[in-house]
């Protein structure tokens, strides 16, 4: 991932998009990256029922809180500017010279259409394969790290993908990975009764196989990356949730073209934007 591109955060005058601002610093920091924050303002938006500002909205308010909030953690590079247009497909835009996009979960006024957007615009932005990252209201800066990445893995392309993300920013901050597989177990399965021992659940010896057999490679590409896995039978959606309460990220893939969704992203990653705990990443496979 080349140094030279900046890190890219949508900022918007909230808390959310404060909070989505340092966790992009620390992130810049942490790869030698200068951070471009970006306040996109959208001209097409309803003006507010109620007496006008007595001065326009020039940005001048929200550029000014994010200067504040850098200067109070201690970042000095960064550049930030206002932009005009739809928020969602400014930022997207601007991804494709960023080696990441952050954003905050709630707040900005364009963002339902960057987690739910129906533009195939948004789709064909993100084809660039930056990883996304939404970093959601519950997170806290000044809480004490984890030391725990939470990865979903399902086999796929989109997995290799997240686990190489992953594993990159666990080695650069001495954090376990933890690979999670979810299994949904149909009603239509055999009863366990007419099994040879009732005792073993299969689907979950099938999960550890998939889990060792994805994580193989990885384990020794980055053989001092402290690595759990474990297989678990429950709606994924439900599971990573679960997980992201003591983890500093969770990392899932997104989707590829063949599999229809607004921004390709699959079910899971969407479910997940909202429940999460923690900060999300979703990665896309760079040949959709």
């Amino acid at each position: 991932m080349s140094t030279e591109l900046p890190v890219l955060v949508g900022i918007d005058g909230s808390r959310d998009g404060l909070i989505a601002l340092t966790w992009a610093a620390s992130y810049a920091v942490l790869h030698g990256a200068s951070l471009h924050a970006v306040y996109v303002m959208d001209d097409e938006r309803p003006v507010p029922v109620g007496p006008l500002p007595t001065e326009p909205d020039d940005g001048t308010e929200v550029i000014d809180d994010a200067l504040q909030e850098l200067e109070r953690i201690g970042f000095g590079s960064a550049s930030l500017e206002v932009r005009h247009g739809h928020p969602a497909q400014v930022l997207l835009q601007l991804a494709e010279r960023s080696q990441a996009l952050v954003v905050g979960r709630r707040g900005m006024g364009g963002f339902a259409e960057l987690v739910l957007g129906s533009t195939s615009q948004a789709c064909t932005a993100l084809a660039t394969a930056v990883p996304l990252i939404v970093v959601p209201d519950t997170w806290d800066p000044a809480a004490p790290r984890h030391g725990r990445i939470v990865v979903g893995i399902d086999g796929s392309p989109e997995c290799q993908d997240a686990l190489r993300f992953a594993f990159e920013l666990a080695d650069a901050t001495d954090a376990e990975i933890h690979g999670v597989h979810a299994i949904e177990v149909r009603q239509n399965y055999p009863d366990p009764n007419n099994w040879f021992d009732q005792s073993q659940q299969p689907w979950i010896d099938t999960a550890d196989e998939l889990l060792t057999d994805t994580l193989e490679g990885w384990t020794v590409k980055y053989p001092d990356v402290p690595i759990q896995h474990r297989g678990v039978t429950d709606h994924p959606v439900l599971v990573l949730s679960r997980e992201s309460k003591d983890a500093d990220l969770v990392v899932v893939g997104g989707v590829g073209r063949t599999a229809f969704s607004e921004l390709r992203m699959g079910s899971v990653a969407r479910g997940l934007l909202y429940h999460s705990q923690c900060p999300v990443a979703v990665i896309h496979h760079p040949e959709f």
